[in-house]
Formats: C-alpha cells, sequence, structure tokens
C-alpha cells in the first residue's frame, strides 16, 4: 500500500515537473499548444480604448477640472451666492434693497462665472461640431476652431448688449431691462456651471446620447427664458404683443440666422 501511494505521488511531481519543463525550455518546444491557466503567469496587453488622446485634450481636460474645482470652491464657501443664479423669477429685481443686495454677485464671481460658460460651452460646441460637421471643420486645429467660437460669443454678447441697452434707453425702461438681463444671465451661469462636468463626461466616453440629451435641455432652458421674457414685456402696458415679438426676433432669431448662414457658407466652401 505504501509503494502504491509512493508511486501516485511520484508520478503526480515527475508529470507536473515535466510540465513545467516543457513549458520554459530554451528551445520553446510545446509552449505554443499548451493551454494557460488563470493560475500560470503570462504578460497580457491592455490597450485601452482612448476617445481623445491628444495634447489637445489633455489642456481641455486640466482646464475642465480647474472649472470644477473653481464651481466647487464657490459653492462652499459662498453657497449665497451660488444659489442666487438659480433664482429665476421675473420679479427678482422688484424686491426690497436688503434682498437684492444679498443676492448681488459681485464683480469677481460675475466674471468667474462668465469665463466659465464662455470656456465649457466652447469646448462644447467643439466636440458638437467634431461628432456632427467632420466635413466642414476639416483642415482645422481645435485650437482654431475654439478660437472662432470664442470670437463668435464675444460678437454675439457685444450685439445683445447695443439691443437691450438701447431698447431700454429709447422706450426709458431701465426696470424692465435689468430683470431681462439678471434672468438671462442667470440661466447663462447655470448653463456653464451645468456643462463642466457633462463635457467632461464626453470627454471620456464619446458618448453621442449624452450631447443629444444636453443639446435638448439647452434648448429647454432657453425656452423658458423667452417665456419669462414675455411676461416681463408683458407686465409694462406700453408693449404689445407685436412689439414683443419684434423684440425677440431682433434679439434671438437674427443671431441664429447669421449663424445658420455662416455655417451654410462654410460647408460650401
Amino acid at each position: 500500500m505504501v509503494d502504491s501511494l509512493l508511486y501516485q505521488y511520484n508520478d503526480t511531481v515527475i508529470g507536473d515537473t515535466m510540465a513545467a519543463n516543457i513549458i520554459v525550455d530554451s528551445v520553446g518546444i510545446g509552449n505554443q499548444d499548451l493551454p494557460i491557466s488563470f493560475l500560470q503567469s503570462k504578460q497580457i496587453d491592455i490597450n485601452p480604448i482612448l476617445h481623445s488622446s491628444t495634447f489637445n485634450s489633455d489642456v481641455i481636460t486640466y482646464l475642465l477640472l480647474v472649472l470644477l474645482g473653481i464651481n466647487i470652491v464657490i459653492w462652499y464657501f459662498l453657497p449665497d451666492k451660488f444659489l442666487s443664479i438659480f433664482s429665476l423669477k421675473p420679479n427678482s429685481q422688484l424686491q426690497r434693497s436688503v434682498e437684492s443686495s444679498a443676492k448681488d454677485l459681485g464683480v469677481l464671481i460675475v466674471g468667474v462665472f462668465w469665463i466659465n460658460f464662455i470656456l465649457s460651452t466652447g469646448i462644447f460646441i467643439l466636440f458638437i461640431l467634431e461628432s456632427f460637421f467632420t466635413n466642414e471643420i476639416s483642415g482645422l486645429s481645435q485650437f482654431e476652431i475654439l478660437s472662432y467660437i470664442f470670437l463668435f460669443f464675444c460678437g454675439l454678447l457685444l450685439y445683445r448688449f447695443v439691443i437691450i441697452f438701447g431698447a431700454a434707453t429709447i422706450f426709458q425702461t431701465q426696470k424692465i431691462m435689468k430683470q431681462q438681463v439678471v434672468l438671462g444671465r442667470n440661466i447663462i451661469f447655470i448653463t456653464g456651471v451645468f456643462l463642466v462636468p457633462v463635457v467632461l463626461i464626453i470627454l471620456f466616453t464619446g458618448s453621442d446620447i449624452i450631447i443629444y440629451t444636453t443639446i435638448v435641455i439647452i434648448i429647454l432652458s432657453q425656452v423658458y427664458r423667452l417665456m419669462l421674457i414675455v411676461i416681463i414685456g408683458k407686465s409694462n402696458t406700453i408693449f404689445s404683443a407685436l412689439h414683443i415679438i419684434l423684440y425677440l426676433c431682433t434679439l434671438e432669431i437674427v443671431p441664429v440666422l447669421v449663424l445658420a448662414r455662416l455655417i451654410g457658407n462654410g460647408s460650401v466652401i
């Protein structure tokens, strides 16, 4: 019985040793056909799918992380000012002076939120162009496209400033103008805060569904803003529905038509 056990032990040990010698043999005979178990060591190459692995995408990632950190700092140390941008009531500027001063963001915070909106929205538009308008932007680098987007933003903001303040000066409607400016500014700031984490997710996932969903949310926020502007305009008896429609067409529709025209000309070229 002892001899039988010794035979089985020797057969098992010698068999495993021979198999190991075959695998590590200097000639390499036999290690191509033998299966590799889970416990055996073998070099495995892992090639992750990188949706954006260029130097430009790294700069964009760091920039978005900085913006996200700034938003978190404002939210943590200045929660009242951060939450004040979510005040979307059309009569917010007709409150008492104490309440109005409490909701005053300050020049520094306003500047930070403006920069946050312009950068995050510009990068989001860049992703839209790269996903759906590849032929139109072929031959342009990411920084060149961002330069054109920021230039368009500056022109659009200047145009809106002239129209809004010009109409308020002509019709002597400074109070209504302040309500409209604060309302539009708050929605812009909310959009910028919302886009920073969303653009980061798009950068690492490349999901078109997230892009579509974000576009729908932005469109709905702009529709809501237009509805509140109509409510603000109707609160003044000197404006009829026709005046409000003409005003909104001049302020909102004309820039969209100009942008569509520019994109059309670019596609033809």
